[in-house]
């Protein structure tokens, strides 16, 4: 016997809100880190270049 899937759309849409909002916090963490590490990154190659004369 098949039963058709009853779904609540509006906990549907509240859960992939939920969700969006969730996604879009690990997306402002994940920028935040790789602009930090972007920049250590460079002053470490600022560093290095400024030590360096051998050129």
């Amino acid at each position: 016997m098949r039963q058709d899937l009853v779904v609540d759309t509006g906990r549907l849409i509240a859960a992939l809100r939920a969700r969006v909002e969730e996604l879009v916090y690990e997306n402002a963490l994940l920028s935040a880190a790789v602009d930090q590490q972007r920049d250590e990154i460079n002053e470490l190659k600022g560093a290095h270049s400024a030590g360096d004369h051998r050129r």
